[in-house]
């Protein structure tokens, strides 16, 4: 095996004045000599050579020492001279042995895992995936470490293969267009528009022709769509069938907002929504928004009219929002955008900030007031028509949208054939005697480096049996291209030898920051032999960086490294957090994660930010879950966001819908700063019920320190400790570490938990737990190493001394997602040269990718 050269130069480095023996021999023996054996480890046992048989035991050593785990608390401590000299002894001797020891590693096969499939496809075949998924039907990756990267896990089983098979059919199918161009067609819709469910928008706009007198005749939006129950979406159901043909369309739509500055704010002091953190359910100074979604009923039984409505006006998995409109209030206007819909889905609409029905707040609102809402005729029909609950939206007065024409146009098609079958054949026709040609050109592309015209000899030989079969050459062409993409050059990113080549290392670097494959710019500078330059290697760096592709990199990165994916899948209890759901906030706490991140990646901030920050980006009702005041959210909605462009404010999880309503924001207090801070992280570090401080401890310790607590002991005993008699979280972690055999792991995990124990299950702040109608006050106090803290702050305070500590642990999670594969001994050098390049400008966060991509192990196998 070639020695990297920074291993050569750690392998010759010379003795340390810090020899590690002497700095064990003073701190660590009094407790793990043969006598003593803490944590059953005797360092008197384990010699002082490194060998094949104690090497994983000094690593564990050289970690704990490193990352201030080891003396623990209350012993004599080392200098920071002394542990930094131990640390490079020990490190030195354990590379020198690695070095020294025959590689046996097995090689490892890179497969593209879903997002980065689906991502290849994209760009290959200029596809829209945005509601076509290849990868859809795809088992889940395996995660190591939090990513879906690591080549020896992501195996291929005979299911997956029938599953690639199956989207190239589906794939080929959307891409080659050897048909006539499809005609355009058009739809001129009136309302009513919902003439499958004839839920209340129905009956309301009848109501609205009959005794309104209202010109011309519309369909109202009244409320939010919300999540438990699912329902608010309003359908086009004369569209309900879905487009015939996949692609863009043309929508407008005639629409106008009414009522917005009436009054909402209970009078009842009963309803009183402001003590539960609601200031209305309505806010006038919010302009009437207006939305559309994608919407489908294949697979729901026509008959089954109950399945239909259900389907029609509640969240889809996979729905996409297509468009937001803020509305005028000096009448209709027209609204117009240019959207891709796939074959068989439909528009469906929607009042995205409206009312929110969740729970009959306005149902119950209404009748708590009804004296004050209606006059003496209207409420004489009202009491007429009481019965008819469902109904009460035409009886008074509240925010709504009048919808009074929708029109559809498409497929707009500019040219033809597609963009996708001119990347497989061309401008020309396809001719048979071209397949060799043809295949060729697109295995080059799709296996991302040259072709050798032999290679594709049997893919050749496929078409031509195929045409013996009775296939014209039109339809045989396609059995070649489908080949290819079941090949395991496409479904691998391979990489031959220990060094990478040009195009491998152009692979590797778009997979890491594009999660898809490398464009023609990096592909012409493989073959050119410049991308191997370090000048031109970090410039395509900082390009791949700034391209919007990079979106992949932030919510790729962010799923594993801070486990966002997580987010929601635990879900938080319906009645004891229903704020969760009356305002949609997972998808805002995930949107406040992402372009905080984004923010910081784009303008090269210090890292420590992540830490701490005196501001961050939400919306009014991640304020308002804050308790941050509204008009701060105000006056900065609208304003640019600093180093966030307008393709950047998108949120995924709406289906790229324009977060027009995230603004950054100061922070009154230092309590929320920094991701320790945003829901998002404290939300998917509970159980959805309740906090639990070793969850949340052991999140940190792993991903903010990179000092993950080793697995229980083998001798731990399965019947837990006694805890009857403890009251709070804190009482039953106390007991539990009375255990000698759970003291020793949770003194290290339980302080960074109980620093966050004044955050509840969905990120809100409190200052007691509620059991039993007993409030009880939270104690977020602890002890961290030397350090002792009181709450939140004084914990991140210490967490900023560990600065260096933290931007390591970064090193090697964006490691660990770039390289594909476990970290080793050998790969510390390279580690830490990183970190300390990276530590000369303030460790900034856009610093730290650029020197992992153009690291000397970037480029190694």
């Amino acid at each position: 095996m070639k020695v990297p050269a920074l291993l050569l130069l750690a392998i010759a480095a010379p003795l340390h004045a810090g020899d590690f023996r002497e700095f064990t021999s003073t701190y660590c023996i009094d407790c793990h000599d043969d006598e003593m054996k803490k944590g059953g480890l005797s360092l008197t046992s384990l010699g002082e050579e490194i060998t094949a048989a104690n090497a994983r035991a000094w690593l564990r050593v050289l970690e704990q020492t490193e990352r201030h785990s080891m003396p623990p608390g209350g012993k004599d401590q080392p200098s920071s001279e002394e542990r930094h000299a131990m640390v490079l002894d020990l490190e030195r001797r354990l590379v020198t042995h690695a070095a020294a020891t025959p590689a046996h590693h097995p090689t490892v096969l890179r497969r593209l895992n879903r997002a980065e499939y689906r991502n290849t496809v994209r760009d290959l075949l200029h596809l829209n995936v945005s509601s076509f998924d290849p990868s859809r039907d795809f088992p889940e990756d395996t995660r190591i470490h939090g990513f879906a990267s690591n080549g020896e896990k992501l195996v291929t089983s005979s299911f997956l293969m029938r599953q690639y098979v199956e989207a190239a059919e589906q794939i080929v199918e959307r891409a080659v267009q050897f048909g006539p161009k499809p005609e355009v067609r058009r739809w001129d819709l009136s309302p009513p528009f919902d003439r499958t469910t004839r839920g209340f928008p129905y009956a309301e706009n009848a109501y609205y022709q009959k005794t309104l007198k209202q010109s011309p005749p519309h369909q109202s939006l009244t409320e939010r769509m919300r999540g438990l129950p699912q329902s608010g979406y309003a359908p086009v159901d004369e569209m309900r069938e879905g487009v015939p043909v996949s692609g863009w369309y043309r929508i407008r739509v005639r629409a106008e907002g009414r009522y917005r500055h009436v009054d909402l704010d209970p009078k009842d002091p009963k309803l009183d929504l402001r003590k539960q953190k609601f200031p209305s359910m309505w806010d006038p100074t919010e302009p009437i928004r207006f939305a559309l979604f994608t919407g489908t009923l294949e697979g729901i039984d026509p008959e089954n009219k109950e399945a239909l409505a259900v389907a029609a006006t509640g969240y889809q998995s996979g729905q996409r929002t297509l468009a937001v409109w803020d509305l005028r209030e000096d009448g209709p206007e027209w609204l117009e955008c240019r959207v891709w819909l796939d074959r068989g889905q439909f528009p469906r609409m929607g009042f995205p900030n409206g009312p929110s029905e969740s729970n009959n707040r306005i149902r119950n609102y209404f009748k708590a007031n009804v004296d004050r809402l209606l006059n003496a005729e209207q409420r004489a029909r009202y009491e007429a028509d009481k019965a008819n609950d469902w109904n009460l939206f035409m009886w008074f007065e509240s925010p709504r949208i009048l919808v009074s024409k929708i029109e559809v146009e498409g497929p707009l098609i500019e040219s033809w054939p597609t963009e996708g079958h001119r990347a497989i054949f061309g401008a020309e026709p396809y001719r048979r005697e071209n397949a060799s040609k043809v295949l060729q050109s697109f295995a080059a592309q799709a296996w991302r480096r040259p072709v050798a015209s032999e290679e594709v000899i049997p893919l050749i030989q496929l078409v031509r049996e195929a045409e013996k079969e009775g296939l014209t050459a039109e339809a045989a062409i396609q059995e070649g291209i489908k080949a290819i993409l079941c090949s395991p050059e496409f479904l691998y990113r391979e990489e031959k030898q220990h060094g990478l080549s040009a195009y491998e290392i152009a692979t590797r670097l778009s997979y890491f920051l594009w999660s898809s494959m490398p464009d023609e710019t990096l592909l012409k500078l493989a073959a050119e032999g410049k991308l191997k330059q370090p000048d031109v290697l970090q410039a395509q760096t900082m390009r791949l960086l700034q391209d919007p592709r990079s979106e992949a990199f932030v919510e790729e990165f962010l799923n594993g490294w801070l486990s966002l994916r997580k987010l929601g899948s635990m879900a938080p209890d319906v009645h004891k957090f229903a704020v969760y759901y009356d305002d949609d906030l997972e998808p805002a706490m995930r949107m406040e994660t992402r372009l905080f991140f984004r923010q910081l990646l784009n303008t090269n901030g210090p890292v420590e930010r992540l830490l701490e920050s005196g501001d961050t980006i939400l919306n009014k009702e991640l304020a308002q879950l804050y308790g941050i005041d509204l008009a701060l959210v105000k006056e900065a909605q609208g304003k640019p966001i600093p180093g966030l462009q307008n393709e950047e404010l998108v949120d995924d999880a709406a289906g790229r819908a324009p977060s027009l309503a995230f603004a950054q924001v100061k922070l009154p207090d230092a309590r929320r700063g920094g991701l320790l801070g945003q829901a998002s992280v404290l939300t998917l570090t509970a159980n959805g019920v309740d906090t639990s401080p070793v969850i949340r401890g052991v999140w940190l310790l792993e991903n903010v320190l990179g000092a993950p607590p080793s697995p229980p002991p083998p001798d731990v005993p399965t019947v837990e400790p006694d805890i009857r008699g403890a009251k709070t979280i804190r009482d039953q972690l106390m007991k539990h570490q009375e255990a000698a055999s759970c003291r020793t792991c949770h003194r290290q995990i339980d302080p960074p938990g109980f620093a966050l124990e004044n955050f509840d299950a969905i990120g809100r702040w409190r200052g007691h737990y509620v059991a039993d109608k007993v409030a009880l006050p939270v104690d977020a106090s602890g002890e961290f190493g030397d350090t002792k803290f009181k709450d939140v702050t004084g914990f991140k305070a210490e967490l900023l001394n560990r600065r260096e500590q933290f931007a390591r642990c970064l090193v090697e999670k964006l490691l660990l997602h770039a390289l594909g594969r476990e970290l080793e001994i050998t790969d510390r050098p390279h580690i830490r040269k990183i970190v300390e390049t990276a530590a000369k400008d303030g460790y900034r966060l856009r610093d730290l990718v650029i020197l992992c991509a153009t690291s000397e192990i970037f480029a190694l196998k």
